[in-house]
C-alpha cells in the first residue's frame, strides 16, 4: 500500500545535562555489526480519533523525556569513529544527540493489515539517514514518532548494534517510555556502558590462554570451528573494511534471481506446548523451552526449503546472553553486547531425518557449552583484526526476542499493539518474537529467497512431529 507521510518536525535532542566528553572502547562483540537495526512499534488509538491537546502533550513529553534519558544513556547521543591508532571502532561520547522526527499520515493503522508483517511502506516510518562517507557522520540512535489518521501512533526506532545489544536497546526504550509517562527516574536501573570490566576479564592474567592474532586460528571455539566447512561470503582485515563488507553483504540477492523476501510466520501457543511435552516425553529431556522448540523447527523448515544436498555441512548458531554466565557476572545493567554465539553443526541428512527431540537436544547441548571460559575465549578471538562471514545458505542464525519487555514500552499511548522489524544487517536471520496481535501466539520473522518462500511456509506449517 502507498503510505504518504508528512514530516512535521526534525530535531536533534541532546542530553538536558551534558556529560564530560569521553571515549568508550568497544569489545569484539560490539564491533561485529555496527549497522543500525530498525524496529517499529505500533500503538492503536485509545479513545478519540481527533488530535486532542493531551495527545500533543504526550508527544511533547516524549521529546523532553528523550533529552532526560540521554543523561544516563549518554553514549546514545555520541558517534562511532575509527581509532586511527588501533583501527578499531569506538564510541565518541560527544553529546551531539540523536536524530528525531515527528510526522503524521492520514492513513489508518487498520489499512496496513497485519502490522507485524513487513511492508516496503514501513521504510517511511523510520528516519532515513543519508549515506555517509565516514562512520562518524551519522547518529547511532534515530527515532520517528508518526501519528496515524485513526489516532494511533508508531515509534520507529533504530540503534547501532555496536552501541547496544537487544537487551540494551530494550532497556533504553523502556527507560525512555518510563520517563515519558511521568514516572520517577529513581525507579530505573542505572545503566553501565563501560566495557572496561569485560575487556579486563578476557585479558586478565587469570583468563584462558589464546591470543587474538587471527580469527582463523581459533579452532578450539565451537562457534568458529563449525564455520570452517562453510563457504565464506564476506572477509575483511579491519573494522573499516568490515563495515564496507557487511554493507555489500546485506545487499546481495540470493541465487536464482529472485529477491530476498522478509517473511513473518505465525504459530499458536497450543502447538508449541504440545511439541514441548512431546520432546520431553519421547526424548527423555529434563526440560524444553519455547525457544528450543521454535529454534529446532525453523532450522528444519528453512534447510528443507533451501533444498541443499543431503551431504552438505550445515550450521545453526544463536546468541546466548552471557551477562550472568561470566564470573564475575556483568550485571543486568550492562548495555553493551553481551551475547556470544552457541553453535550446532551436522549434515543436512542428519537434521532432516532425526526427530524433533534430537534436534532440541543438540540445541540444549550447545547452550551448555557457554561457560565463563568459553565466553572469554570467544570474546578474545573476536579481538582479532581478521573478520569473516559465511554463506547464509549453509548457516542459519536464530535470535531470541521472546523475553523482551514489549509491555514496558508505553509512552503514554497505551501498550504496544504490534511490532515489526525492517531489514537487518543479515536479513536471513530468524527472529523469534511474541505475536502481540494474537494473545499467546508466536512469530518468526525471517528473510529467504523468493523462490523458497512457499516451501518455507509449507514446511513451517507442517506440525506433524
Amino acid at each position: 500500500m502507498e503510505l504518504i507521510v508528512s514530516l512535521k518536525e526534525t530535531l536533534t535532542p541532546r542530553p538536558c545535562e551534558l556529560s564530560k566528553r569521553q571515549t568508550i572502547e568497544l569489545s569484539g562483540l560490539d564491533r561485529i555489526s555496527p549497522a543500525i537495526l530498525y524496529t517499529i512499534f505500533f500503538y492503536k488509538a485509545q479513545l478519540s480519533h481527533e488530535l486532542s491537546s493531551s495527545e500533543v502533550d504526550v508527544v511533547e513529553r516524549a521529546k523532553r523525556a528523550l533529552q532526560k534519558v540521554l543523561v544516563s544513556w549518554f553514549p546514545a547521543a555520541g558517534r562511532l569513529r575509527i581509532n586511527e591508532g588501533t583501527g578499531k571502532l569506538e564510541i565518541d561520547c560527544n553529546n551531539e544527540g540523536v536524530s528525531m522526527i515527528i510526522a503524521e499520515t492520514d492513513s489508518k493503522l487498520q489499512e496496513l493489515g497485519r502490522l507485524h508483517k513487513y511492508k516496503p511502506c514501513y521504510e517511511k516510518l523510520v528516519p532515513q539517514l543519508p549515506e555517509a562517507g565516514d562512520v562518524s557522520e551519522n547518529p547511532v540512535v534515530v527515532v520517528q514518532i508518526t501519528r496515524f489518521g485513526c489516532g494511533g501512533f508508531s515509534v520507529g526506532f533504530g540503534s547501532s548494534h555496536a552501541l547496544f545489544d537487544g537487551s540494551g536497546a530494550f532497556n533504553f526504550l523502556a527507560s525512555w517510555a518510563h520517563l515519558s509517562t511521568g514516572k520517577d527516574e529513581s525507579d530505573l536501573l542505572v545503566p553501565n556502558h563501560s566495557r572496561d570490566s569485560f575487556l579486563h576479564a578476557i585479558y586478565s592474567p587469570n583468563s584462558s590462554p589464546g591470543g587474538a592474532s587471527s580469527i582463523y586460528e581459533q579452532d578450539h571455539i565451537a562457534a568458529i570451528q563449525d564455520l570452517y566447512n562453510i563457504p565464506m561470503q564476506a572477509i575483511a582485515s579491519n573494522d573499516r573494511c568490515w563495515e564496507t563488507a557487511l554493507t555489500k553483504f546485506s545487499q546481495i540477492d540470493p541465487p536464482g534471481g529472485l529477491q530476498l523476501q522478509l517473511v513473518s510466520l505465525c504459530i499458536g501457543e497450543e502447538v508449541v506446548e504440545a511439541w514441548k511435552g512431546l520432546a520431553v516425553e519421547q526424548g527423555k529431556l529434563s526440560k524444553c523451552s519455547t525457544f528450543d522448540v521454535l529454534c529446532a523447527h525453523i532450522w528444519k523448515a528453512r534447510v528443507k526449503a533451501l533444498m541443499l544436498h543431503p551431504c552438505t555441512n550445515i550450521c545453526l548458531q544463536f546468541p546466548v546472553d552471557c551477562r550472568s554466565r561470566m564470573n564475575p557476572p556483568l550485571g543486568k545493567n550492562f548495555t553493551g553486547n553481551a551475547f556470544v554465539l552457541a553453535s550446532v553443526s551436522c549434515l543436512v541428512s542428519d537434521l532432516l531425518q532425526e526427530p524433533l527431540h534430537n534436534t532440541i537436544r543438540r540445541i540444549q547441548a550447545a547452550k551448555d557449552v557457554i561457560t565463563d571460559e568459553y565466553i572469554k575465549l570467544y570474546a578474545k578471538a573476536l579481538e582479532s583484526s581478521d573478520k569473516f562471514f559465511p554463506s547464509m545458505r549453509e548457516l542459519t542464525i536464530v535470535t531470541d526476542w521472546l523475553r523482551f519487555p514489549f509491555h514496558a514500552l508505553d509512552f503514554g499511548w497505551g501498550k504496544v499493539s504490534s511490532a515489526a522489524l525492517l531489514a537487518t544487517p543479515v536479513p536471513e536471520t530468524a527472529f523469534l518474537m511474541l505475536n502481540l496481535e494474537e494473545s499467546g501466539g508466536f512469530l518468526v520473522r525471517i528473510g529467504i529467497g523468493g523462490q523458497h518462500v512457499q516451501d518455507l511456509i509449507t514446511n513451517f506449517n507442517n506440525f506433524n512431529y
